[in-house]
């Protein structure tokens, strides 16, 4: 019950921290809400044809900036630095803190995926996935994914610079190799060949429709980057 109480506090905490932090607003609503806008207009102006995967990509995209760009600066505040040692001798476990950091980034996430997914349709004409239910798991499967990957950038990131560097090396490749801005047929044959070692690509096949490939990779994807914050996180608390 404790536990629950303590997540509780530190999630109101991060919620507040968002709308209060200009950084953190902008990455994790407002720049996604204008991206999702912007080339959700370009896209079905370009081709009709959009319109059946608008949701999907631009689903992953928001998922993917708030997770990559947003996220592992606020996690790497935690894990290195003056206010890890704070809290540290102030009996906090740090476990708790990097936990409310995921579950606040899952939240946000899921709040934008809906609202592309509420307004697709009357703004752009955007068709609807086939199945709810099976979007929804796909959705919950690729924001989990997107997730561990940023607060593994974040723990594993000695410094808010770092962290930055990190997050834009694998942010910007991966719009561009998992086929969300561009369709992943029409890059050439040797990026073709990489884009399988992409996260975000199979996050978008999920979100297109079940594909047994996409399940078991995303899933061993989370299960290794799991496995690495345990280890990591044992690594943060012995050096303290």
């Amino acid at each position: 019950m404790k536990t629950l109480k303590a997540l509780w506090v530190n999630l109101k905490v991060y919620f507040k921290m968002t709308f209060r932090n200009i950084f953190l607003l902008v990455v994790h609503y407002l720049l996604p809400i204008l991206c999702y806008l912007m080339f959700s207009a370009v896209f079905v102006g370009i081709n009709e044809e959009n319109k059946k995967t608008i949701i999907m990509s631009m689903t992953a995209f928001t998922i993917a900036m708030n997770s990559y760009l947003g996220l592992p600066i606020n996690v790497v505040r935690y894990s290195a630095g003056d206010i890890k040692r704070a809290y540290i001798a102030g009996g906090i476990r740090l476990r708790r803190v990097f936990l409310s950091a995921a579950v606040s980034n899952i939240i946000h996430c899921f709040i934008i995926s809906a609202v592309i997914l509420l307004t697709a349709k009357p703004l752009f004409g955007a068709v609807l996935p086939e199945s709810m239910p099976r979007y929804f798991a796909a959705l919950f499967i690729g924001i989990l994914l997107s997730t561990v990957t940023g607060v593994a950038i974040g723990m594993f990131s000695k410094s808010n610079a770092m962290a930055t560097v990190i997050s834009q090396a694998l942010f910007q490749p991966s719009i561009f190799l998992s086929g969300v801005l561009i369709a992943v047929e029409y890059l050439p044959k040797f990026m073709q060949k990489i884009t399988d070692i992409i996260p975000l690509k199979h996050t978008y096949v999920l979100l297109k429709g079940y594909d047994e490939t996409s399940l078991i990779v995303s899933l061993a994807f989370t299960a290794v980057l799991f496995v690495m914050l345990i280890i990591r996180y044992r690594f943060i608390i012995r050096r303290s």
